[in-house]
């Protein structure tokens, strides 16, 4: 087992598109670290560079006691698991999972020993002797990670191995893959822009943006205390609530002034505002829809607003609504104590009013996104000038279509 180690690993391609900036992390021992961000934001690239499908263009990457910018993805130490699985259709369970063994040239009762021990582990046993068209989705993945289980790699690499998948057989997986990393007790770096999947499987997480890192951190820090506006509206189904205040000082205390509501500041916030030079006069708000509370019209501190759909979820009912300022704003109303009779007259209101909780509350500055009660926040990059098709070695469109006027 090894740890990993990314010093300000860059790359860039020839027509200059910028993938992944200045990527700086330290994944211990067996730590399950999951890269997460939407598409194209640089997560798959960092991958492959650790796995050296892709060449780095500045920094360094060690696995171990070694740097590997250089060495070869065979010589590594690496196991990785794609998303399109890559079996060989004409060879069965058996032989897939025996492949890279008997490249190595081991003893067949070795490579007999390790593929029954990696079906057991996995719960294939059965199908070893069949043809991957005879398997489901999720068969065949269990496969693809029993190719990669046999070798005990120093490194386990995945990307995005569960896409494919429908979504009940991918939370299935998703626990098949949690107990498989209790078994075999080794380094994971997991790739997925399924937000789920990171706050499930990842004991840190990395959240990336247009080849950035927004924050790094463990799943109750990311969704409790989000270092910027991206990570915090990101992270989260449905994704926070951002309302402009104005900053209020009330001799030690710090308020937030939200419409008609005044909100107390949690103290761990006004303690971090003290500490700054400056505190911006108007911020962003932020706070989660589960922790928006239905109260009276006219309570001391409602907003007021106008309902615009409401959905049915079973044990909750999501109400998306419209504030007097036009922004808008969505609720997790729990049902469980409610009557039908309630449930229902709760769906056909038109308006209503609510309050915040105030210990649950985030404040951003809006000029560029940090978290001001978060150490060390970086800001939300700006979205740069890149060429028509950042595609490696691709030509312009823009400039073809210049070139044919």
């Amino acid at each position: 087992m090894a740890e990993v180690k990314l010093r300000n690993v860059k790359k860039q391609y020839d027509n200059g598109f910028v993938a992944v900036h200045d990527f700086n992390l330290e994944i211990k021992d067996k730590e399950f670290i999951v890269l997460v961000g939407p598409s194209g934001c640089g997560k798959s690239t960092t991958l492959r560079m650790i796995a050296g499908l892709e060449d780095i263009s500045g920094g360094e990457i060690s696995i171990g006691e070694n740097v590997v910018n250089d060495m070869e993805p065979k010589d590594r130490d690496i196991a990785m698991v794609f998303q399109n699985y890559a079996l060989y259709p004409h060879m069965s369970v058996y032989e897939n999972i025996a492949f890279g063994l008997r490249l190595r040239r081991l003893p067949n009762d070795e490579i007999h020993q390790k593929v029954c021990e990696a079906a057991e582990i996995l719960g294939i046993t059965e199908l070893l002797g069949r043809k991957p068209k005879q398997l489901s989705g999720g068969q065949r993945q269990r496969v693809a990670i029993g190719r990669a289980i046999v070798r005990v790699p120093k490194v386990f690499l995945m990307d995005e191995p569960l896409s494919n998948l429908d979504a009940k057989l991918r939370n299935q997986m998703r626990a098949e893959i949690i107990m498989l990393r209790e078994k075999i007790q080794t380094t994971f770096v997991y790739v997925t822009h399924d937000q789920t999947e990171a706050m499930t499987l990842g004991d840190r997480i990395v959240i990336m943006k247009d080849g950035y890192v927004m924050q790094v951190g463990t799943p109750q820090e990311l969704f409790n205390h989000p270092a910027n506006l991206f990570v915090a509206g990101f992270i989260g189904t449905p994704q926070m609530n951002f309302f402009d205040a104005k900053l209020i000082k009330d001799g030690g205390k710090y308020h937030a002034a939200v419409e008609s509501a005044k909100i107390e500041l949690p103290q761990y916030i006004c303690d971090a505002l003290a500490k700054r030079s400056s505190v911006p006069e108007n911020v962003t708000l932020g706070v989660r829809p589960e922790n928006l509370i239905l109260c009276a019209d006219g309570a001391p501190n409602s907003i007021a607003a106008e309902i615009k759909v409401t959905e049915m979820m079973g044990s909750e009912i999501h109400i998306h609504a419209e504030c007097a300022d036009g922004k808008p704003v969505i609720l997790r109303v729990q049902i469980a104590d409610m009557s039908d009779e309630e449930q229902i007259a709760l769906i056909r209101k038109k308006s209503f009013s609510f309050t915040l909780r105030e210990r649950t509350v985030n404040i951003f500055d809006p000029e560029d996104g940090r978290n001001l009660a978060v150490e060390g926040a970086v800001a939300v990059p700006k979205k740069a000038e890149v060429p028509a098709e950042p595609i490696p070695g691709g030509k312009s469109k823009k400039k073809d279509r210049k070139a044919k006027k």
